[in-house]
């Protein structure tokens, strides 16, 4: 149980003399729950308290990460679609259109909006990671504190797309936590703000098991073979990338790279304005377009899951196949043996009946997921309507 997790992670107190947070009573024997906030002088008192702490006991804390400094770690088992943390930002600045001419240039925020910052906010950016062996952009400004800041904002900053319209400020900020979360090519957790708003919610995409560590993707939208994801990680953070997808190698590497490049390559085709709607009206070959869209969800269960990719990949899937059923057609499954292998495949991860239930796939995989991939799938189902 949740609880029972908690219980077997207490640590021995650096602080005897404090009180427990339960009976209040001091006890030389006090020990930490796991998220370091509370003391107990028994698994009894921790037990009793639980259902007051457990409103404030976070999910994650930050913790040292073999060969990535630190990072957020799960305490606890964090089901799929779980909001780990709710945060606003330490600073929010403009990406462009600074008034100084420093600030607009290297696109951090300006020297006048350093020195008037809350100082316990800054105190806390200062802590975040620091790239000082690996840029010296900002050294011709004599203030070494504020060159220090820009080199941390650079290395830190979160996008923030909560456009309201097209032509809004480009806004970035500086988190806490959602700073120190590390990249993976494979992350287990997304975050977003809703439109207006600059507090981002950072939300399990998959089950995230306690002791694992909590990653998110700085590449967003983009994607690619992994040699360019690198080379766009270290130009832009900093680091060289070590992830479990950047660390495959040989065979394993050439078909991750391949698949992924297939599956970015589809869903731009079908992202096209408009091409999804002449796809859909080309009575002569939607068949086989959905044929080559079936294969390309077929291998992408051969590489990590992209939760936020297949959502939208099963959502045209299922507009493609109920559009041959609409035009008069009926789909038969051909026998050659790529296309019997693809439906093998199919049917293993998605149920025997999957073409019946594309539908219902797409918005299950997508209801854990960011607004955009929401928006994206329920755009796609929207075109049967039309």
């Amino acid at each position: 149980s949740l609880l029972q997790e908690n219980l077997n992670s207490i640590q021995m107190s650096s602080t005897p003399s404090s009180l427990c947070s339960s009976c209040h009573q001091s006890d030389s024997d006090l020990k930490y729950c796991t998220c370091g906030q509370v003391l107990y002088c028994s698994k009894a008192c921790q037990q009793v308290d639980w259902v007051r702490h457990k409103q404030s006991c976070p999910m994650v804390v930050v913790r040292v990460v073999e060969g990535k400094g630190k990072g957020l770690v799960a305490i606890r088992n964090i089901s799929a679609g779980t909001v780990i943390f709710t945060e606003d930002p330490l600073i929010v600045y403009k990406k462009e259109d600074q008034d100084e001419g420093f600030a607009r240039f290297y696109q951090v925020p300006g020297y006048e909006q350093f020195k008037i910052m809350d100082p316990v906010k800054k105190q806390e950016l200062m802590e975040l990671y620091d790239p000082k062996d690996k840029m010296n952009n900002f050294e011709c400004h004599e203030d070494f504190e504020y060159v220090k800041f820009c080199r941390i904002v650079a290395a830190n900053y979160v996008s923030i797309n909560n456009k309201d319209h097209p032509g809004d400020i480009d806004l970035a900020g500086v988190y806490k936590q959602l700073s120190r979360i590390n990249h993976s090519c494979c992350p287990n957790s997304f975050a977003e703000c809703e439109a207006g708003s600059v507090t981002h919610s950072v939300r399990a995409g998959r089950i995230i098991k306690k002791g694992q560590e909590v990653t998110n993707s700085y590449l967003g939208s983009k994607d690619g073979a992994r040699e360019d994801r690198r080379k766009d990680l270290l130009n832009t953070w900093y680091f060289h990338c070590g992830c479990e997808v950047c660390s495959l190698t040989g065979e394993e590497r050439e078909v991750n790279d391949r698949v992924r490049m297939m599956v970015v390559t589809y869903l731009m085709d079908a992202g096209r304005e408009d091409n999804i709607i002449r796809m859909m009206n080309d009575k002569k070959n939607i068949s086989s377009t959905l044929r080559s869209y079936l294969k390309v969800l077929a291998e992408s269960y051969r590489i990590e899951e992209d939760r936020g990719k297949r959502a939208v990949m099963l959502s045209i899937c299922h507009v493609l196949y109920r559009q041959v059923e609409r035009l008069g057609g009926c789909w038969v499954w051909p026998t050659d043996n790529d296309s019997v292998m693809v439906r093998m495949i199919l049917q293993k991860y998605l149920g025997e009946n999957f073409l019946k239930e594309l539908d219902m796939l797409a918005i299950s995989a997508a209801s854990v997921l960011t607004r955009y991939f929401k928006a994206n799938v329920k755009w796609n189902l929207g075109l049967l309507t039309e």
